[in-house]
């Protein structure tokens, strides 16, 4: 996807577009010309990973600006390898900025009502972004599942096969 460099201690630094402010309520992704949009969002097709990579920005709302950069660079950090990811992944940073912002302002209301109702807010939104958390784990390890036997009992009489076995799915009389 473009040069990938190493910091000490760590893994890979990978390259994400930049966000800037155009115009009123639109922005642009600075991509470098080494970087292609499909890489960074695991996706296949150019229009799926634009779309997902505008909405991921535009769900930022009158974040956009100064949090933009976040949501590319979230997609770099979590390396989403298909479509579902891409979104889980968008739709986990929007929730992320949400909550974090609505904790900022709890701390600054003198409304007892208002505080309740950003507590509430957070709260809700921490369980949502638990969910999604829960989910990508989930949809990631879909294709690992295993089934490991840790003990077995063979009492006198009984017999016991160790290794693989498989089912051709016939029955037998």
């Amino acid at each position: 996807m473009g040069q990938v460099d190493k910091k000490q201690g760590q893994g890979e630094v990978r390259k994400h577009p930049k966000i800037r402010k155009t115009g009123d309520n639109s922005f642009t992704a600075d991509v470098s010309s080494d970087m292609r949009m499909e890489d960074l969002m695991g996706m296949k097709t150019t229009d799926g990973a634009n779309g997902v990579y505008s909405t991921a920005i535009g769900a930022l709302g009158g974040s956009a600006e100064r949090l933009g950069s976040l949501a590319s660079a979230m997609f770099a950090e979590l390396e989403p390898s298909d479509a579902v990811e891409a979104m889980l992944i968008a739709q986990m940073t929007a929730t992320h900025v949400a909550m974090t912002s609505l904790s900022e302002r709890v701390f600054s209301q003198s409304s007892y009502k208002v505080r309740e109702s950003y507590e509430r807010s957070v709260t809700r939104l921490s369980r949502t972004y638990l969910a999604q958390m829960d989910a990508l784990k989930k949809y990631r390890a879909k294709a690992q599942q295993t089934v490991r036997v840790e003990r077995v009992s063979v009492h006198e009489g009984g017999q016991a096969i160790v290794g693989d076995v498989s089912h051709a799915g016939g029955r037998s009389e």
